[in-house]
């Protein structure tokens, strides 16, 4: 049997172009700018010529000649049933893409909530916030962590977070006793069990004393907010999480 061959590379027309045909995640950070991920990792920020009507309430389409996306005129951006035009494309880093996704959930959870019926609340309800391992990351997972001069680095299990082994967790404020400490908790804020820098997110060192460090029903999750009852389960200190990414090793 003859050999199947193997499909050409395809070759953009000038460098930081976009190849719309191989696209991975589409996020619209706000009604003038969208982030893109390729399959390939890469990393890009869209900026459309004006508002774009429709932003966040349906899926963005490309339209390029040749599917490359390059910023030198005649392309387009397909939002539901509005089309606005490409001013410019850029490649970003993970940094940058995380805050733009993280952006894009946050604000589709803000036009979900406003779009509401008027209900009676029971309970918290945060179905609108989301993540990917884009710029998040599940604790459950959790392998290890280390802390240097930029914030944290944990490493997760590959497998369940979309590929990437490290993340770069940015913190708030100094944490001095994260080093020292023996056992860590993560904590969401907006209660999704993923950590992306959202509000409230947070990392609380425990001593020998917290606990189970991953379980959503971990006693000392519920007490985290109790300074007295805090320091009976043995932790210290609490330091905001502002920002997660996933950590590209320099060079």
């Amino acid at each position: 049997m003859a050999a199947i061959p193997a499909l050409a590379q395809r070759v953009p027309p000038a460098p930081g172009c976009l190849d719309a045909r191989q696209m991975s995640e589409v996020r619209q950070a706000s009604s003038r700018q969208l982030a893109v991920q390729g399959q390939d990792g890469q990393r890009f920020r869209i900026t459309l010529d004006g508002d774009c009507p429709g932003a966040g309430e349906a899926s963005a389409v490309l339209l390029a000649h040749e599917g490359w996306v390059c910023g030198a005129g005649d392309e387009f951006v397909r939002i539901g049933a509005s089309v606005c035009a490409v001013a410019g494309v850029e490649r970003i880093d993970a940094r940058a893409y995380a805050a733009m996704a993280r952006e894009a959930s946050i604000r589709r959870a803000d036009d979900e909530v406003k779009t509401l019926e008027t209900v009676q609340v029971r309970a918290p309800q945060r179905k609108g916030f989301a993540g990917s391992p884009s710029f998040c990351f599940n604790p459950r997972y959790l392998r290890a962590w280390s802390e240097d001069s930029k914030g944290m680095l944990v490493e997760l299990s590959p497998r369940r977070s979309g590929g990437h082994r490290y993340y770069r967790v940015e913190l708030a404020q100094t944490c001095p006793d994260l080093d020292s400490a023996p056992a860590i908790v993560f904590r969401s804020g907006v209660g999704i069990g993923l950590i992306c820098g959202n509000p409230g997110d947070r990392v609380i060192a425990q001593d020998s004393g917290g606990g189970s460090l991953f379980d959503a029903g971990d006693p000392a999750l519920a007490f985290a907010d109790d300074p007295r009852r805090s320091a009976r389960m043995g932790m210290r200190v609490q330091c905001n999480v502002a920002a997660v990414y996933p950590h590209e090793p320099e060079g």
